[in-house]
Order: structure tokens, then sequence, then C-alpha cells
């Protein structure tokens, strides 16, 4: 942090706060984002009440007030298959992400302690949640506690977001997560990506009508009747925090109430447990990270083509190769070189100086974490805005994709030696991070600051765009009023060329009835 931001710091927001964290789905990684900012307040002095389905398994951070809802909701593996989302469209995706949802919504809603909250008299200042992802039924808290709206989102390239916060992506160079596309397009990439906005922006407001029947249903609560219409309460938020930096993405316009702060994640460093750091300070070649990440069981049968495949090239390799691996048994001879374990502490490994390669499944916080450290990475994507982020990775350099149906002993053993033997991966790795750590305010300090900021003035940076409806936003009433015009103008001189052109008619035949 520099010096001259102290003040600017210490102007915090004087009186500690009352907020409402309502996080109920159990998706890990996107927990990893919010957590250290709930944390970071309640260090400040705030109170926060943190509803979630995906409870801390040990000491809940000072200032926290966990209400644990994983017990009362189904399994979230069990209502939605992640594979399904491997090779589907965008309709299905869309289709398959807002039905996890609906099936959820009423467990949670359902719920005696959210319900016991929804019909509660306490006060609140803020609400802190992941609305604007499949979850916008959360706004009505914000009315409920007429508290100010604060949302985290854990993805940057959300083009549902940026239609919400009243700045619409613009498809000739901005891509939503769903898409597998870079910002340099040909005419038949900005064609499909002009495809994938309107279906995202479609869909999102054609699911908006479930989404309010919910509210209307469950969110009973003493004086509801006053509640606005449910798209203009969708949009009234006076800071949206954003998991994104454009060193590992595009530079794309943002409203005033939308704050980047990528690296919230990124906690200080602590030592390895002793055998492996032991194993890392004594590979002389260079140490390579293996894990696909939390939702992906790498152990699993279904996956044993794909692990053969890398096994067989770890095997030729001088370096070690740690894999995290699920399952306590390994069917079949492990090579030498290769360490199993259930779980690393990916940033520690991540940090260490011997790490030469990431290959990750292409979260966008695995992502952060290797820019951050700078180590090349090789992607494996499955589902969501892995894809895309691969094809970032590959137009900057820093690394390379490899497709499920793609992988094989040659395909693996030619990008793992491309990314070891190329030092330009690891060069631009470097610069890059370098860049991404160069910031006027540690993005922890930046996100608080901007959550005591908003308490203290709510609507300071909020736009007017937020309060305009889809037609107003989009000036389709201006525009048809424009065609309306247009067509006017079109059909008065049309039909008076007509007229003229009768007159002119007669004219011409009563002068040659004149001459004969």
């Amino acid at each position: 942090m520099k010096l001259w931001m102290l003040p600017l710091l210490m102007v915090g927001y004087s009186d500690a706060a009352r907020i409402l964290a309502f996080f109920p789905l159990a998706t890990k990684s996107h927990h990893y984002v919010f957590r250290p900012v709930m944390a970071a307040l309640g260090n400040r002095g705030h109170e926060v009440v943190y509803y979630t389905g995906y409870p801390y398994e040990g000491t809940v951070p000072k200032g926290i007030q966990q209400v644990d809802l994983s017990k009362e909701l189904p399994d979230y593996h069990s209502t939605i298959n992640l594979m399904d989302l491997v090779y589907s469209s965008i309709i299905k995706d869309l289709q398959t992400l807002y039905g996890f949802s609906f099936v959820l919504t009423p467990f949670i809603l359902e719920s005696p302690k959210v319900q016991k909250l929804i019909h509660s008299d306490e006060k609140f200042d803020a609400v802190l949640s992941e609305s604007y992802f499949i979850q916008e039924y959360i706004s009505a808290f914000i009315h409920k506690f007429n508290a100010v709206g604060i949302d985290i989102v854990s993805l940057g390239d959300s083009g549902w977001m940026n239609e919400l916060a009243g700045l619409p992506d613009n498809p000739a160079y901005q891509v939503d997560f769903k898409s597998e596309l870079t910002q340099n397009m040909n005419f038949w990439q900005r064609v499909y990506n002009m495809y994938v906005y309107a279906v995202t922006t479609i869909g999102g407001y054609y699911y908006m009508s479930e989404m309010e029947r919910f509210v209307d249903q469950y969110f009973n609560y003493t004086g509801h009747e006053s509640r606005p219409p449910f798209m203009q309460l969708l949009s009234n938020r006076s800071l949206i925090l954003v998991n994104y930096h454009n060193v590992v993405g595009y530079p794309v316009p943002k409203p005033p109430h939308r704050k980047d702060v990528a690296g919230v994640t990124i906690t200080p460093r602590k030592p390895l447990p002793k055998k492996m750091q032991t194993l890392m300070d004594e590979a002389v070649n260079g140490v390579i990270y293996f894990s696909l990440g939390s939702n992906v069981n790498v152990s699993h049968p279904a996956n044993r083509k794909v692990i053969d495949a890398f096994m067989k090239v770890f095997k030729t390799l001088p370096q070690n190769i740690l894999m995290k691996w699920e399952s306590a048994t390994y069917e079949g001879q492990l090579p030498k070189n290769v360490h199993l374990e259930k779980w690393y502490p990916q940033q520690d490994v991540l940090a260490h100086k011997n790490t030469v390669l990431f290959i990750t499944h292409g979260g966008y916080l695995s992502l952060l974490e290797a820019v951050h450290f700078g180590v090349p990475v090789i992607g494996l994507p499955f589902f969501g805005d892995q894809a895309k982020n691969f094809r970032f990775a590959e137009e900057a350099g820093i690394g390379k994709m490899l497709r499920l149906a793609e992988i094989n002993y040659d395909n693996v053993s030619r990008m793992v030696k491309e990314i070891l033997s190329n030092k330009t991966y690891k060069e631009e790795m470097a610069r890059r991070s370098k860049i991404f750590r160069d910031r006027a305010v540690e993005p922890l300090d930046e996100a608080v600051f901007w959550i005591e900021h908003v308490i203290k003035y709510p609507d300071v940076l909020k736009p007017t765009a937020t309060s305009l409806s889809f037609i107003q936003l989009h000036l389709i009433d201006v525009m048809l009023f424009i065609i309306a015009v247009f067509l006017g103008v079109v059909i008065i001189a049309w039909k008076s060329i007509k007229v003229l052109f009768r007159v002119f008619n007669k004219k011409t035949m009563h002068k040659k009835e004149k001459r004969s």
C-alpha cells in the first residue's frame, strides 16, 4: 500500500455498521472471494451476519456471526451435473444455471432460519450479496431492511451484471464469461458474440419473472406492499465489487459504482508443511503443480483416461509433480516423481521459487493466483468461464489450453515441453505479475473503503442508468420514434410524389387534347 493512501483509508466509516451477508449457495470458490472482505470488515469493528450454505470449518473470524444453512439445503452436487456444462450451448448454460437456482431457492427461502430473518425486526445498514449470479431474489432484503445494496461478483466478464449496472456490453469487443472468445474478433466471431449477448440479455430478463415470483411468495414481511417493481429493486445497488483486473482480462468501460478488487483472495504467505517444503526446496529441476479446483474430482474413475495420459508424460519429466488427488489410494503404479495429496496450500505452492508450471482447470481465481506469483499455466477447461480465461491466456502468451477431447500422450507431452522450454511464457507472466501487484491501494483495503463509503453516502456513486427501464436504457423508444418518423416522411413523400405524378399526367393529357 502506498503511504499517500493512508489518510484516505483512515477516513473510514466512523461508526460500526451492521451488515447482512447473505450467501446461501455452497459454491466454494465464490466464498473464497467473499470471506476476506467480510473478515476485513469484522476487523474494522463492523458486525457481519453471515448466512451461508458453505460454513467455516474452523474458527469463525472476529466480527462475523455465522448462520449455517448447509444442513437445511439439498446436496449441491445432486442438483446440478457440472459435466453437463462442458460442451453445452449458451442457451443450455442459462437453462442449467437458472434451473439449478430454481430447484434450490425454495429450500433456501423456506428454511426456518431464513423465514425468521424475513419476518424479523432486525436492523441492518447494508446487505452484502451475490444476487447478480442466479440469486436475484436476494434484492428483496434491501427493501425489507431499508439497507444499502452491495453486490460482490466473482466473475468480471458478466454481461448480465453489466446490464443491471446500467452499462450494457458492447458485443463489438466485450465478451461474456460464457463466450469462448477474445476481444480481437473477426466478423463471424462478432456475429456469434452478438448472439451470446442477445441470449444472455433476453434470457436474463425472461428468468426474472420466476425470480419475482419467489419474492412475491416468500417475502411477505410487514410493509412488503410498498416494495418497488422487481426490476427497479434489482438494479438498486450503491456498490458492485467485482473480482476482476484488466491485466488478467481486458480493459472495459465501467459504471462509477463498480469497483474492481481482484486480489482480495491473495493471503499472506505461510510456511509449507515440512515434508512439502523439503520436497520443493530440493527440486533442482523445478516443480509442476496439478490441481483442477474444488468442483472436479480428479481421482474419479471417469477421469482415468485423462489422468493416464498425464501420468505417462510426468514419468518422463525431471520435475517433481504435486497433484491434488481426492482419493486415499491410486490404482496402478504411481511414477516416482508424482506426489499425491487431497489438499495443497495452493498459493504457498505457487509462491515457491521452484514452481515452474501450474496445470489447472482454468477458474479465474486460479488464473489470478498464477499471474500474481508469475507461474505459466496449462488449462484444461470444463465449464463456465474457464475456456474464455484460457483463450485470453493463449493470446496473452502466458499459457496454453488443452481441450478434454484432445488429451492424449502426444498432445500433453508437446504442450508441457513447450511451456517449460520457451522462456517467453515465464517472462510474460513475470511482466504481468509486476503490473498486477502495482497498486495504489491493496484490493482488500479498497473493497472495505468503498463499502464504508457507500454505507455513509448510499447513492453517491449510483448512476441514473440503474433506474431506467430496459426500453429506456437501450433507447428502444427513441429508435422506434425515429423509425416511425422516417417511415412517416417516406410515406408522405411517396404519396406526394404520386399526387404530383397524377397532376403532371393530367396536365400532359390536357395539353395533348388541346393540340388535337
